[in-house]
């Protein structure tokens, strides 16, 4: 396992404040953002920067362990530029799922052009995980935007030889839910229209001299 000072170490005390409550902290590799963070990593992560254990170890895709709207934060340092680029929105989708309405998702994450020209000025190898060339805040950013329930609370477009952050908010629903919710709603409403109407024919029935005349002929049968 490689070890190394982590990018969190370096930013903590500025994305700290947006770390507040109940929230977890995924690819932490050993240094977590907080004490109180919930500390989820690969199983046996292949990078450590601290000696803290795995709480969750696991597939940060799928967030199994939580329901919907149950974390006021989700930070993660230097993960999402490891997924191929078409895996972007559905990564950044399941985080969000987990968070609270007015939580945060809190990223500090490599520009990878300025990564790319740090590495070939000191001379150090590139991080092969690395699968997007042109991974920066722009490109994130423009992602999370499509999202429709995320919006940008705080950047901090370079921060260190190659990083940078953003911090976005978790609106109370996208468009699509808010379509789905009110088709919900429709369809529930024709739900009891249906039963209402239905309640009115069998009072009817019930009304007919021929129904009363009947209920009557099984009295005396009895």
């Amino acid at each position: 396992m490689t070890t190394y000072s982590s990018e969190t170490s370096k930013f903590r005390q500025l994305l700290l404040p947006f770390c507040q409550g109940y929230g977890i902290d995924i690819g932490f590799g050993g240094d977590a953002v907080a004490a109180h963070a919930i500390r989820m990593d690969l199983p046996q992560p292949y990078a450590s920067a601290g000696d803290a254990s795995v709480q969750l170890g696991g597939d940060c895709r799928n967030l199994l362990w939580f329901r919907d709207d149950v974390l006021e934060f989700v930070y993660s340092s230097h993960v999402l530029e490891d997924f191929p680029e078409e895996l972007t929105a559905s990564v950044l989708e399941e985080w969000s799922r987990v968070l609270k309405p007015g939580g945060n998702l809190v990223l500090l994450l490599p520009d990878q052009v300025r990564y790319a020209s740090y590495c070939a000025r000191v001379g150090a190898p590139q991080n092969d995980h690395h699968s997007i060339a042109h991974f920066s805040f722009d490109y994130v950013s423009g992602v999370a935007r499509k999202l429709g329930n995320l919006e940008v609370v705080a950047s901090f477009p370079e921060l260190g030889d190659y990083s940078f952050g953003v911090v976005f908010r978790k609106n109370a629903a996208t468009h699509s839910q808010s379509n789905q919710l009110a088709a919900l709603e429709a369809k529930l409403a024709d739900t009891f229209r249906e039963r209402d109407q239905i309640q009115l024919q069998l009072n009817r029935i019930r009304l007919h001299p021929a129904y009363r005349f009947a209920r009557m002929l099984k009295s005396w049968v009895k």
